[in-house]
């Protein structure tokens, strides 16, 4: 320090403490000047103090502690140490998670999981270390009966199908393969055939056959029935009619028939009566019936042409349909 009036090895300078400051001492080398800043008055210093966010501030006791907010659902506390403390409540927790695109989430335990995709021809699989695992390799994919390829760019997986062996055309001709409710391939239905027949047996009591030609005098309905649900049926259906007549002598006749065709003309002109002249006609006829309809044939037995007092007594016909579904 600069001297100032020192002598004899003594110095008069003038020291003064100021507020909250000492000095000690008297300024010689064996008692030099000590000097001391006091404690702070905490009743000037605590209004320096203030508390900002999570904090609080007691202005009276100058004590900072951790403010806890008091919204709704805030799980922080005080633990038992004094020290800020948050306990996880995983039921309350988990009900803020949900899964997205290829992730699952189990709410009841918290567990997320990746979602693999059902779609056809997804090859992800989870590996035996449990992690997400997709083959490699040329083949990608196995085939079997009615397949052939891998699925690789050079060779692609397609059906195995034969060579076309027919003149006719392929696009115009061939028929479809569909895929059912199962996913099993389907072809065209099937072919169907089928074949209904019914026998009528008449015996009037010697009736007088009419004079008027084509005069129905009895009928014979047959209900055929398609049965495929799917297309038309094609039905070549036979009807055969025979009869019986009395022709007296002299000059006698009688005619046989099916719908307006007249089938067979007897007559007889002899001196002798002809008893149970049999006579028969048969005619085929084509049909279509609707995907799994039917069809209420009705035949038409017609006679005329009598004279004479020719009678008849046995009216018998038959019905036949062959059905074909192609």
């Amino acid at each position: 320090m600069a001297r100032c009036g020192c002598g004899g090895g003594s110095c008069n300078c003038s020291i003064e403490a100021g507020e909250n400051v000492t000095v000690d001492g008297s300024g010689t080398i064996a008692n030099p000047y000590v000097i001391s800043a006091g404690d702070p008055d905490c009743s000037v210093v605590r209004p320096c103090i203030s508390a900002g966010d999570g904090a609080s501030y007691n202005s009276g006791t100058g004590v900072v502690t951790a403010r806890l907010s008091g919204d709704a659902g805030n799980l922080m506390e005080f633990g038992a140490d004094g020290g800020l403390y948050v306990e996880t409540d995983c039921p309350t927790v988990r009900q803020c998670f949900s899964a997205g695109d290829g992730a699952e989430y189990d709410a009841s335990t918290g567990v997320f999981s990746a979602r693999l995709s059902t779609d056809a021809g997804n090859n992800i699989i989870f590996g035996g270390d449990s992690g997400l695992y997709v083959p490699t390799g040329a083949a990608t994919v196995s085939v079997d009966c009615g397949l052939t390829g891998n699925g690789s760019a050079g060779n692609p997986l397609t059906a195995a199908v034969g060579t076309w062996p027919y003149p006719c055309n392929l696009d115009a001709e061939a028929g479809q393969v569909y895929c059912d409710s199962t996913g099993v391939l389907r072809g065209e239905p099937r072919p169907v055939a089928a074949f209904q027949q019914n026998q009528q047996i008449l015996n009037p009591a010697n009736l007088a056959v009419p004079a008027a030609q084509d005069t129905e005098v009895a009928t014979h309905t047959l209900n055929i029935l398609n049965p495929d649900s799917c297309r038309d049926a094609f039905v070549m259906l036979e009807a055969e009619v025979d009869a019986d007549f009395d022709l007296p002598s002299g000059n006698s006749s009688a005619a046989l028939g099916i719908t307006t065709d007249e089938m067979s003309f007897v007559f007889n002109k002899g001196a002798t009566a002809a008893l149970d002249v049999h006579i028969q006609g048969t005619k085929v006829i084509n049909q279509t019936i609707p995907a799994g309809g039917n069809l209420n044939f009705v035949l038409s037995i017609t006679m005329g042409r009598g004279s004479g007092g020719a009678t008849y007594n046995r009216i018998q016909s038959f019905l036949r349909a062959f059905v074909f579904v192609l």
